[in-house]
């Protein structure tokens, strides 16, 4: 009998509807997809400067990421990454995409000749969208108690009652389904299957069979009920495109035009071919927003994960990566609903100077952001402005800019010392005509100071052992610019670039070797951009990794010991390794106790965005943060690859975090010590 029950299932789609209302809901539907549509469109005009769909184009890569579109389409992109959200957000988006599909069944089995919504099929969805309906519900709960009962700081918004619209289209959708539900089941005898796989439904008919209605008051009802039901639905379809309900689909757009660590890689201003009145450079006013800025402001559901992770806002600094994407997005708002074409952001400063030189450029920001916004872009483009246009640069950070021209290093110290730290040794020094495997960056850390120094002769030695061929620059390398570029000054990275670029190109080699993820990423993504300045270029810890897969390079014995390992931000999330420096590690015998933060969530420790040579007034120091996480692991030794990171660690220890005693050392030197 049961079997017979399963296959006779189904209902009857639009019972005790009279057929005015079915016309009705057609022609409610066919406006809701106009005005979605006309709220879409309105956006996309503001993303592409009046373009339209077609300018859109204007903001696709030369690489499309379909792995980050199809996870943010089908699987909520990054949202999984925090724990709390990914539980009432997966509830909210796998409760509503299963009321969707059913949704869509019922339509082709009411419109078309496929008669599909019955037997187990009608079973199965029925059961999984009362299911689903719980889901959204649980879902939204646990959302509103998060951003109006507990509301943390993070998730301040422009419009802090906005969330409560959706919240109320999402709940009203469901609620007032099962109410329908449940007066159909009962108007329909109660149908025995129900209770099994419409079990909220069978429930509400159970209440509402002890209330004593006539029949035609209860038919009343349900019309009323699926009326409302109906036009709440419309009303809910027409509002995505002019609510945070977009994001539904420029999310996933985002994700799809938006390159793996690219936000934190800053085009270069041409100026040698520039027009002879311009007088500004960087971001300055609302109509040098690029497309892909804007799609970035449209893009920001506030959700705070970018100010969560920020080591500048962690550490009391000013900076907010949220309020730099809201502030913009807000004043570019406004400036349009007064019928005004372009505005300046910097007449009224939109970003006071601390704000924007807080940055480390470490790229949490863009890692964690669901809606794929690159923070940095316009953090950096806004640094130029006030760099170049305004003059406003922190003095020790204009110090430094000229202690790289003239000495080509941010210390000062004279270029005849660049090579000192090699006296004594045997160090191949490149020579035109003469063609090496790897040009061997030192860079101005290796070259000056003492730690770093070591790690420049550990890595020579490992180099040597495993038969590199290999050669250093010697005193004709000088400073790659980094610290010129992140400050903002771009008309001097070009100058250093430029003659940089053109000191390398002397030279017959394979690929660059640095040991600094900062060199890394400035001589490997950013010369890049200029002609001719096109470098194949590994980190030290990959090329050791390489010689360890291959054999080159042997262990001959283990370093036994406890330590955790700091990843740096421009080795890991700017470069997108990870596992090179842990081979190293494992490869030396050592047991490593990771930090909570590590990999793609490790915390900066404070030294990027040209941090390394100034200080702010606001806050405490960033290292400290870090540092306590790697006193949380009771270990004797801190294992880092970055020469910014080690500077900053061996400066930072203290017993306020518990690392007075630690030891500081690069996985190089680590790798080292197992090799005569």
């Amino acid at each position: 009998m049961s079997g017979e029950i399963a296959n006779l299932a189904t209902r009857e789609i639009f019972w005790n509807i009279p057929s005015e209302f079915k016309v009705a809901m057609y022609l409610l539907f066919f406006t809701s997809l106009f005005f979605l549509c006309k709220g879409l469109n309105k956006k996309i005009l503001f993303i592409t400067n009046g373009e339209g769909i077609k300018g859109l184009k204007k903001v696709l890569p030369e690489k499309l990421n379909w792995s980050a579109f199809f996870k943010t389409l089908f699987l909520t992109g990054k949202v999984p990454r925090f724990k709390n959200v990914a539980i009432f957000h997966g509830l909210i988006f796998w409760g509503f995409f299963i009321l969707w599909i059913a949704t869509d069944l019922v339509a082709v089995h009411a419109d078309t000749p496929f008669k599909i919504y019955k037997g187990n099929v009608y079973i199965v969805i029925s059961f999984l969208a009362d299911i689903a309906g719980l889901m959204v519900l649980t879902g939204l709960a646990l959302a509103y108690k998060r951003r109006y009962i507990d509301k943390p700081a993070y998730l301040e918004a422009t419009n802090p009652k906005q969330e409560l619209f959706m919240y109320a289209m999402l709940a009203g959708l469901v609620i007032i389904g099962y109410l329908i539900e449940g007066v159909r089941i009962m108007g329909t005898g109660m149908p025995v299957g129900e209770a099994t796989w419409s079990p909220v439904g069978w429930f509400l008919a159970t209440i509402f069979s002890k209330i004593s209605l006539s029949d035609q008051v209860w038919g009343n009802t349900y019309r009323t009920l699926w009326f409302l039901h109906m036009a709440h639905t419309m009303a809910f379809v027409a509002s995505i495109g002019y609510s945070k309900f977009s994001h539904i689909f420029f999310l996933p757009f985002a994700a799809l035009v938006t390159p793996v660590r690219r936000g934190a890689v800053v085009n270069p201003i041409d100026f040698e071919n520039l027009p002879e009145d311009v007088e500004t450079f960087g971001l300055g006013k609302l109509s040098e927003l690029t497309m892909k800025n804007k799609l970035d402001l449209s893009t920001c559901v506030e959700c705070g994960r970018c100010t969560q992770v920020c080591p500048a806002n962690g550490a009391g600094k000013i900076l907010d990566p949220k309020k730099i994407i809201t502030k913009a997005r807000d004043f570019a708002y406004e400036t349009a609903a007064k019928g005004e074409a372009d505005a300046d952001l910097w007449e009224n400063p939109l970003y006071a100077s601390n704000e924007l030189d807080a940055c480390t450029t470490c790229g949490a920001c863009m890692e964690e952001c669901p809606a794929n916004i690159e923070h940095v872009n316009i953090i950096m483009e806004a640094k130029r402005y006030k760099v170049l246009t305004l003059g406003d640069i922190p003095a020790d950070a204009a110090t430094a800019v000229n202690k790289i021209k003239v000495n080509g290093n941010p210390w000062g110290i004279t270029q005849d010392d660049r090579f000192k730290w090699a006296d004594g040794l045997d160090v191949p020094v490149i020579e035109a005509g003469k063609k090496v495997d790897y040009l061997y960056y030192v860079g101005c850390a290796g070259s000056y100071d003492a730690s770093n120094q070591q790690v420049v002769k550990d890595t020579i030695k490992l180099l040597k052992k495993a038969g590199v061929s290999f050669a250093v620059m010697g005193k004709t390398e000088k400073c790659n610019g980094d610290p010129i570029r992140r400050f903002g000054d771009e008309y001097s990275f070009y100058e250093v670039a430029i003659e940089n670029i053109a000191n390398m190109r002397q030279y017959d080699f394979g690929k660059v070797v640095t040991h600094c993820p900062h060199c890394l990423h400035t001589i490997g993504k950013e010369y890049g951009k200029f002609e001719d300045g096109a470098f194949e270029t590994v980190h030290h810890t990959e090329l050791l990794a390489d010689l360890l897969r291959s054999g080159q390079l042997k262990p001959e014995r283990k370093v036994e010991e406890n330590l955790t390992f700091h990843d740096p931000c421009y080795l890991g999330r700017h470069h997108g390794e990870y596992n090179a420096p842990r081979e190293i590690l494992e490869a030396s015998g050592v047991q490593i106790k990771e930090m909570e933060k590590s990999k793609d969530s490790a915390l900066c420790c404070g030294m990027g965005g040209g941090n390394m040579w100034y200080e702010l007034p606001e806050g405490d120091h960033l290292v400290e943060n870090r540092l306590a996480h790697v006193g949380e692991k009771k270990v004797e030794k801190l294992a880092t690859a970055c020469s910014f990171c080690m500077i900053n660690f061996k400066g930072g220890v203290s017993d306020k975090t518990g690392t007075e005693n630690l030891e500081i050392e690069d996985v190089a030197s680590i790798l080292a010590k197992t090799i005569d």
